[in-house]
Order: structure tokens, then C-alpha cells, then sequence
């Protein structure tokens, strides 16, 4: 946080670190109904962000089959980004923080009585909080030594998969950290943001091994061993896993799949450009089969 290099990745990662307007993002759900022959094809589009239509919404997140948390930042604001829940039975929106800071990447965490979420801090530094579901108090750090907090995933209750924003010495790192012992360690560096758990336990992240050639691997916590599972499509470091391990992630208006032991490589299987998508961004996935997806 003392350097201007730090600062322009910090803008990068989290762009509301700054004082700006936000990029335009739009939210879509699909059905996505058990596949037959492999492939999972969504299907019956829906615009949730209605609400929110000309400003940033990004990094969803459900919290339960028809909850699905986001952060927003309304055009009007300029200062800051927060947590909004929406209701997708009822087709309602609620603001859950509304602070003077900003907050990024809701994530439920285990046991469901708490949230995490980044939170930029007044003299710019990037800490993970837990907040109750409930709404019952402001929240608190997690890990309060931890000032270069990105991106997060949690792999059980009391351990967290990080991405730690590096200076300008220091590449972006992978790291776990325990919430007993708040020491991480460090098992990867150069990796893009997608966090993601596989059904087995293992952790799914990106390599970027150079400028243009990206990998998706995962992490054994048991053998501490990394492999590669697949070379990423063109760009693209967002991904989700679903609960047969299917990964899924975008590239332009396309969505592709792959699965590691029925495919070589990534797989079409949705064209969006029909309903006015350039790019797909961010996923995320329910338990009861609905697809969540970030746009442009």
C-alpha cells in the first residue's frame, strides 16, 4: 500500500479502491437442468439487475437456492462499492451493508451464519471480514495482519484459500491461511482470480504461466501438490465448478465446459450473442440448478 505500482494493481483488482464510477455490468440467471448426454445447456434467461440497470454489478454469490448476494455500486456513487441480496422468488432487492467504505466479493461461509467479504479500508488496505447473515452487528476482520486481501474461498471452516495482491516486488500469490494460526502460506504466485473448490477438496485456481498461456490447476491440501487440469480459453480467468466437476467459464458471448474425465478440451454449449451478451464474466452456480451470469 506505499507505492504507486501497488496501487495500480489494487485499481485493477478491485477498482473501487479509487474514487470512480464503476464499469457497467449486468446480471443474467439461467435454468440449468441435469444434462443427458454430458453437456449442460442453460436455458430460459432472466435480467435480475432491474434494480440496478446503468450501474456496476458483479461477483455473485448464492447464499441459498433463491438468495444470491452481489456487489453493487449504484451510478449516483462514485466513492464506493456494497453487499445487496436479492430475492429471486420475490424479485426484490435489499442493501445488507451500507458503509462508508467499500465491500467486494460476498461469500457465505461455512455453517451459513456469517458472510465474508473484502473489504477496502480507509487508508486503502484490503482485509477479509466476516459479517452475520442475520444483520446483527457491523462485522469484523478475520485477519487483521492480512492488508492485501483480493479474492478468497473457503475449503472448510477454519481454513480459507487467499489471493494476495502483490507490490511491486511481489507477484499476486496463492496462499492458505488457518483462522486459528492467521499465518499464511504461500503455495502459488502469478494466479489469476478465480478461487474455486472442487467436489474432492481440492482447490481450483489459475496459473498464469505467461502473459498469453493461462492454466486451470488444482491444489491437493492433503499431498501439497499442484497439476494442471486444462489450458484456459483465450483470456479468460473466470470459472466455476459444478457439483459433478464440471468446469465451466465464458469466452466472449459463448459458454463452454469441460469435465477432466469425460473431455480433452473446453466444449461449447451456449451462445448468448442472441440476447445482446458481447462478454461473459463472472459465474456462479446453485445447488437446485440455476446459472448466474455476469455481462456485458
Amino acid at each position: 500500500m506505499k507505492n504507486i505500482a501497488f496501487f495500480l494493481s489494487l485499481w485493477l483488482l478491485l477498482p473501487g479502491a479509487a474514487a470512480q464510477r464503476l464499469e457497467h455490468f449486468d446480471v443474467l440467471s439461467f435454468a440449468l437442468p441435469t444434462p443427458t448426454d454430458g453437456l449442460w445447456r442453460p436455458g430460459a434467461p432472466r435480467f435480475l439487475t432491474a434494480f440496478n440497470p446503468k450501474g456496476y454489478n458483479n461477483q455473485p454469490a448464492f447464499f441459498g437456492p433463491n438468495e444470491l448476494y452481489l456487489t453493487v455500486q449504484q451510478p449516483s456513487d462514485t466513492t464506493q462499492t456494497d453487499i445487496f441480496a436479492l430475492n429471486l422468488l420475490l424479485n426484490t432487492s435489499t442493501r445488507v451493508t451500507a458503509t462508508t467504505t467499500p465491500e467486494y466479493s460476498p461469500t457465505l461461509m461455512p455453517g451459513g451464519r456469517s458472510f465474508s467479504a473484502v473489504r477496502v479500508e480507509p487508508d486503502g488496505a484490503q482485509r477479509l471480514w466476516a459479517f452475520p447473515t442475520d444483520r446483527s452487528n457491523n462485522g469484523r476482520p478475520i485477519f487483521p495482519e492480512l492488508s492485501n486481501v483480493g479474492y478468497h474461498c473457503w475449503l472448510r471452516d477454519t481454513l480459507v484459500a487467499l489471493f494476495l495482491v502483490g507490490d511491486i516486488s511481489t507477484n499476486h500469490a496463492l496462499a492458505l491461511v488457518g483462522t486459528g494460526r492467521q499465518q499464511p502460506t504461500r503455495v502459488a504466485f502469478n494466479i489469476g482470480r478465480s478461487l474455486q473448490k472442487m467436489p474432492d477438496g481440492r482447490l481450483a485456481y489459475i496459473q498464469k504461466a505467461t502473459e498469453q498461456t493461462w492454466f486451470v490447476k488444482t491444489y491437493d491440501l492433503q499431498k501439497k501438490s499442484s497439476e494442471i487440469l486444462v489450458k484456459t480459453l483465450p483470456g479468460s480467468e473466470d470459472f466455476i465448478v459444478l457439483p459433478d466437476g464440471t468446469l465451466l467459464a465464458g469466452s466472449g458471448p459463448k459458454l463452454y465446459q469441460y469435465h477432466p474425465s469425460r473431455q480433452s478440451d473446453w466444449k461449447e454449449v451456449a451462445d448468448w450473442s442472441r440476447y445482446g451478451v458481447q462478454k461473459i464474466t463472472r459465474l456462479a452456480a446453485s445447488p437446485d440448478g440455476k446459472l448466474v451470469a455476469v455481462v456485458q
